[in-house]
């Protein structure tokens, strides 16, 4: 099985695109969130990758434990050359029985889209989430704008190769329900967009607000938005 992290820049997390600044900033604004409302004394981050969200968690929370674990031994390799006060370990996250460590909170950044089995992993990591600690969870939307715009039109529905799938937020709420998690936030960060086309402004300034109105006028829990985040914790 090909290690994406041999090659130069798997998934484009080294960019400075809106998603990705976007994804870390929302990370660190929930953590901040937790951390007020509680002791916090250590994260576990799943699915790290090169660690780079992971050493901007460090930067602004530098006396907080933080664990880090990736199936590429590759990424592990990489994320290790920078001292950073992270310990970084090769593991998978559907494989930690023997875990020791318990949580105030583990993060899953973008992983989610990336595992055949969401619930077991959820029912697995939840082992080792203290009592009253929290899941951070960040995924692509399956139903964001463009796609609903391309079911209207038609056409398929667009996935990265990369991905196994993506999940509604219903499909969500199931997996938690399975794995014994209750949602407590579902989050739909807005972007900082550096360049705006016109079918930009179109789709994002008109359309995609006049649909979440809708939704909401529907009591729907589901927005347009391309990422959302979940934060959860055990029933």
């Amino acid at each position: 099985m090909m290690d994406e992290y041999e090659l130069k820049n798997p998934y484009g997390l080294e960019t400075q695109s809106d998603f990705h600044q976007t994804r870390a900033a929302t990370t660190i604004n929930i953590v901040r969130q937790y951390s007020e409302a509680t002791e916090m004394k250590n994260i576990l981050d799943v699915g790290c990758g090169k660690g780079i969200i992971t050493k901007q968690i460090k930067k602004v929370f530098p006396n907080i434990q933080i664990d880090a674990i990736d199936i590429s031994e590759k990424a592990i390799e990489l994320a290790k050359k920078d001292f950073s006060g992270i310990n970084f370990f090769v593991a998978d996250g559907m494989k930690l029985d023997n875990w020791e460590q318990r949580y105030d909170i583990i993060i899953l950044n973008n992983l989610y889209e990336h595992i055949e089995n969401p619930t077991g992993m959820l029912k697995n990591l939840k082992k080792i989430l203290k009592k009253e600690g929290v899941f951070i969870i960040s995924t692509p939307n399956r139903y964001f704008i463009r796609n609903v715009l391309r079911k209207l039109f038609g056409l398929n529905i667009v996935i990265p190769t990369h991905h196994i799938t993506e999940y509604s937020i219903g499909q969500i709420y199931d997996h938690h329900l399975y794995a014994g998690l209750s949602i407590k936030q579902i989050i739909f960060p807005k972007f900082k967009r550096v360049r705006w086309r016109i079918s930009d402004v179109l789709i994002f300034k008109l359309i995609q607000p006049l649909a979440d109105g809708y939704l909401s006028l529907m009591k729907s829990k589901t927005k347009m938005g391309n990422l959302l985040f979940i934060v959860s914790i055990k029933k």
